[in-house]
């Protein structure tokens, strides 16, 4: 794309056919949603005067590149002509620099950054680390947006969309299996869940020793499984801290009895202090494999 070709230049409008209008670009059309519902009140006010962006499709109509909610509310009101921008892109380079300017310039449209980022890995095999590199974002951003894209329903997307559930929860809920993933979403609003107990949640639900009785109980009543892992987790740490302190008193005081030991004649204590000394090595294997089992343990795997 040519530098500054569009500078000084009023955008091309013209007005389509509704029908005619082609998602494209790998971006699903949102419907509902507070944002729709604005639009249409302006065009039920003053007629079609918002724009959408969309550029000419290989069949020779026309593909929606953006004002999904826009597009929305036109369809909401029998519209059935539409005013449309053409972003004139030549070649394939242009579509792709169009993409990376959109997730630029629109940071919060989070369904359509992560369509624009499947699109860019799938269609244009653009490297993840290049796309990280030339959007000025980490890996790990890169994972969590793709996942919203991949992995999320339908139905949750769209709660997304109208701002029903933040982009943290939906990362977190988009790596809950399909048929969990509206259920919980509405367990979460309903309840006011933020975004940390959402988190919790989902760990406790993808915990491979979970059990189903388990996976019921976080969907009918999540705040009950959240007390009853902090519950959990506070007799673990406690029982732990108690456990600890009677070791190492054990161990002093054996360690007394050593010293105690070695004043008397060998013959006397052989037997006593070889015992002694056993006694000392269980008790330090039981410490270490106490605290290992304690270190590995997961809320979700004990809530059986």
């Amino acid at each position: 794309m040519e530098k500054g070709k569009y500078e000084g230049q009023q955008p091309q409008i013209t007005a389509a056919s509704i029908n005619a209008i082609l998602p494209g670009m790998g971006i699903e059309i949102h419907s509902g949603g507070i944002t729709v519902e604005k639009y249409e009140k302006l065009i039920e006010k003053r007629g079609n005067i918002v724009p959408i962006t969309a550029t000419y499709a290989k069949n020779g109509g026309l593909s929606l590149v953006s004002g999904h909610d826009i597009f929305s509310a036109y369809q909401n009101c029998g519209s059935e002509d539409i005013p449309v921008i053409i972003a004139e892109t030549a070649d394939d380079s242009d579509a792709l620099l169009l993409m990376l300017d959109m997730m630029v310039t629109h940071p919060t449209d989070h369904l359509m950054v992560s369509s624009c980022l499947c699109r860019l890995i799938d269609e244009y095999l653009v490297p993840r680390r290049e796309i990280a590199k030339m959007l000025g974002r980490s890996l790990p951003w890169l994972s969590m947006t793709e996942r919203i894209g991949r992995r999320l329903t339908p139905d949750v997307k769209k709660m997304l969309s109208n701002g029903v559930i933040c982009m943290r929860s939906a990362e977190e809920i988009a790596l809950l299996p399909d048929n969990v993933q509206k259920p919980f979403a509405d367990r979460v609003v309903n309840l006011a869940l933020n975004k940390g107990q959402v988190k919790q949640l989902v760990s406790l639900y993808t915990e491979g020793k979970c059990s189903k009785r388990s996976r019921d109980a976080m969907l009918n009543d999540p705040l009950a499984c959240l007390k009853s892992a902090q519950k959990k987790k506070t007799y673990q740490t406690t029982g732990y801290s108690l456990f600890s302190k009677a070791m190492c008193r054990c161990k002093a005081a054996l360690h007394e009895l050593t010293q105690v030991f070695e004043t008397l004649p060998d013959s006397a204590v052989d037997e006593a202090y070889g015992q002694l000394c056993e006694l000392m090595s269980d008790i330090t294997e039981l410490m270490d494999i106490y605290q290992e089992d304690f270190t590995r343990v997961n809320i979700g795997g004990c809530m059986n």
